[in-house]
């Protein structure tokens, strides 16, 4: 029973106790006194052991992990194409260029001696370059005019020809132009067929060895 009830009760009995005409003795006040004393000293005593309600702490709020972030993905760079070099330009070698320029470059002057000194069989019967001609730093003039310093004079003649074509022209047509001489050289002193009887390797030669014969 509560205290509250208690207390309606004991003014209860009271009110009826009153209204029948009854007096409250004064022994009966007094019990109802302490009575109602102990109820509150047994009311303070259970509201003093009551058990304190210990806040429970806030539950955690999950936090969501956050996201590892995903690096980008590299973008494949294309693998740079290395160049190729062009092929090597194999620079022509200047000696058949040097061989067209020069038609004694393959000459051989002491072969051409020899031609110069042997006797051959031309139109005009057995016939050697060096019965007309002197190789002679003198420039004797024997049959026909000396040929020492012939590659040096050749371009004084006026002919516009260069010493090799002047001397190779006067070999196979030797009465296209006449060495001046004193007294003058007549036409058709030299054979004409030298062409045919010599090859064009053996004029090369005969004409490289003249070009040796000069101061």
């Amino acid at each position: 029973m509560s205290r509250i009830s208690f207390v309606l009760l004991v003014v209860l009995a009271a009110f009826l106790a009153a209204a029948c005409g009854t007096v409250a003795t004064p022994e009966w006040a007094e019990e109802a006194q302490g009575t109602q004393a102990a109820l509150l000293a047994t009311d303070e005593h259970l509201t003093a052991i009551a058990p304190t309600a210990t806040p429970l702490p806030p539950t955690a709020t999950p936090v969501p992990p956050t996201a590892t972030p995903v690096p980008p993905t590299a973008t494949p760079v294309p693998p740079t194409e290395t160049p190729v070099p062009p092929p090597a330009t194999t620079a022509p070698t200047e000696a058949p260029a040097a061989a067209a320029a020069d038609p004694l470059a393959n000459a051989d002057p002491a072969n051409g001696q020899a031609v110069f000194n042997a006797t051959h069989d031309t139109a005009q019967g057995p016939w050697a370059c060096s019965t007309c001609h002197s190789v002679t730093a003198d420039e004797l003039r024997l049959v026909g005019p000396g040929l020492y310093n012939v590659s040096v004079r050749a371009e004084t003649y006026g002919t516009g020809q260069t010493a090799y074509d002047y001397i190779h022209t006067s070999i196979i047509h030797p009465n296209d132009f006449i060495a001046p001489g004193d007294p003058p050289y007549p036409p058709g002193l030299m054979p004409q067929n030298f062409e045919e009887v010599l090859t064009e390797q053996e004029i090369n030669d005969v004409i490289a060895y003249l070009f040796t014969l000069k101061d």
